[in-house]
């Protein structure tokens, strides 16, 4: 298991999951975002008329049920949202503490 940072647009939360997801992060939350909350049955409850609605805790939950039940991620805290506020912004890096340096970071 390996730390990733995920938001959306909000206060960053430092997540457990596998090491692919964490190798793989842009890969899956593609996969999560493009194809899985359009078309499968199961994100039925994610689609309003204005398209989609959902968040890092949703991608964390459909790991867990779609993709690693027997692997589970699991979400260890939740950052200041200052640690993201400028990359949002275009303006520099995630500021993380010492040890989440390194983490594979998405923002939904």
């Amino acid at each position: 298991m390996k730390y990733v940072l995920l938001s959306a647009d909000s206060a960053p939360s430092i997540y457990s999951v596998p090491d692919v997801v964490a190798d793989n992060l842009h890969e899956y939350c593609f996969t999560f975002c493009d194809k899985w909350l359009l078309e499968s049955p199961d994100a039925a409850k994610y689609r309003t008329n204005m398209g989609v609605a959902y968040n890092e805790d949703d991608f964390i939950k459909y790991l867990n049920k779609c993709i690693f039940p027997d692997e589970p991620s699991v979400l260890i805290e939740t950052l200041d949202w200052s640690v993201i506020n400028d990359a949002i912004n275009g303006r520099g890096t995630p500021q993380l503490p010492e040890r989440y340096k390194g983490c594979e970071w998405y923002n939904f």
